[in-house]
């Protein structure tokens, strides 16, 4: 264990003020125009606190002692307000709290920036990220510029505001090492989000979260030497396996992975469940493409030819059914769509039913829409199949694990962004 820095009280003269010296990590966050106070608890120790007016209490400790559900369930029980600060190393998540719901986030991790998950959720692009990342103040913050530039919407930026402090909060369960403090009192003044869970529901899927992590953080050590299989990458992951291409570990992997540490993880079990990356003896070569017969290539097969759009947004309305079913949601809530389609693709959907797997019957909605000519009915059916599964992705949110739902979601945005 690293050795924590010290502070070392100095007792003044008799008349004089004592000091209190601290050494340079503990005080490189502090200055004089930010006064502390101190609490004691005896000759043991002391807390300093920055005491805004409205602090009325706080509670503060290890994790190592009371874990992350522990914290949150006194906060819930009590049905208290105020911030809760949780801290390890670099990395620092504080969530606002009304009444026992958290209704804020922020963070020091790249993805859970407001600026991360705009782009990751498809709202905004990255060349429009930067150029309103040059016009942020310190009286303008990203979301502001990104509004008022016309980037984004006052309602996507609330979507991604409410996804973002979801998402920070789901983390939390993440960490079983570091330091909690809970400011009790009124919270900071501004933005506030509304989640649509009960914060007891979140809390559960939270828990089980930081279960599967704590599982498979013992199965995958970041010390665990990987290599990429002989297939193709997915769709989307190609910058994941060329990092793999030559043998890695997952530690150096997960440097590049743009998620929580929970989506990181379940994503290396899938993918080496699947043969796509594929664990290492230490010191071993990586292997060779074979032959279903055993005999080895010199050279890769050939491509197999890609998916047109039509049958690519037919297999994502089929990812969509299934992962609904192994969540343990009714796939059935697809259904909706097709008994009541938006205004204006009631034709289209005349006859169309959704099959065991999740698929409809793609050529039955070109010849209801095959009216104005090949080109046109090619585009019209594209744009049906388009909100079907907008509208699947969008009532499946609210049911599926985050990472799922993510997931989902980056496919149907590179489709969109190959149809463009």
């Amino acid at each position: 264990m690293a050795q924590r820095p010290k502070a070392t009280p100095r007792v003044g003269l008799s008349g004089e003020p004592g000091a209190l010296e601290l050494e340079r990590p503990l005080s490189a966050s502090l200055s004089p125009g930010r006064p502390l106070v101190a609490h004691f608890h005896s000759p043991e120790g002391m807390v300093l606190l920055r005491e805004p007016a409205a602090l009325t209490g706080f509670f503060a400790g290890s994790l190592s002692s009371l874990s992350v559900e522990e914290v949150l369930s006194h906060i819930l029980s009590g049905i208290r307000s105020g911030q809760l600060i949780l801290q390890h190393g670099l990395v620092q998540r504080t969530v606002s709290f009304r009444d026992g719901q958290p209704i804020f986030a922020v963070s020091s991790v790249h993805h859970e920036r407001l600026g991360a998950v705009v782009v990751q959720l498809g709202l905004v692009s990255p060349e429009q990220l930067h150029q309103a990342l040059g016009k942020v103040t310190p009286t303008l913050r990203i979301g502001a510029v990104l509004t008022r530039e016309g980037f984004l919407s006052e309602a996507n930026l609330y979507s991604a505001m409410t996804y973002l402090v979801r998402e920070v909060v789901l983390n939390l369960f993440e960490m079983s090492e570091g330091s909690f403090l809970f400011l009790e009192g009124r919270p900071p003044e501004g933005d506030s989000v509304k989640l649509q869970e009960r914060t007891r529901d979140l809390v559960l899927q939270g828990m089980k979260r930081g279960e599967v992590v704590a599982r498979l953080r013992k199965h995958f050590p970041d010390e665990t030497p990987v290599v990429a299989g002989p297939e193709s990458p997915p769709p989307g992951e190609e910058a994941l396996f060329a990092t793999a291409a030559n043998g890695t570990t997952l530690g150096a992997l997960r440097s590049v992975w743009e998620g929580s540490l929970f989506s990181f993880l379940t994503w290396v079990e899938e993918r080496t469940r699947d043969g796509a990356l594929l664990v290492q003896q230490k010191n071993a070569s990586p292997p060779m493409p074979r032959r279903a017969s055993g005999t080895f290539l010199a050279v890769p097969p050939p491509p197999v030819a890609p998916l047109g759009p039509e049958d690519r947004f037919n297999a994502l309305l089929a990812q969509i059914h299934t992962a609904l079913r192994l969540a343990g949601a009714n796939p059935d809530l697809m259904k909706g769509f097709l008994e009541s389609p938006q205004q204006g693709l009631e034709s289209a959907y005349e006859g169309v039913t959704l099959g065991p797997d999740g698929r409809v019957d793609v050529e039955r909605i070109r010849q209801n829409v095959s009216s104005g000519g090949e080109a046109l009915a090619r585009a019209m059916t594209l744009e049906a199949l388009d909100a079907f599964v907008s509208y699947a992705l969008f009532s499946a949110r609210n049911v599926l694990p985050g990472e799922m739902s993510e997931r989902l979601y980056r496919g149907y945005r590179e489709l969109q962004e190959g149809l463009s």
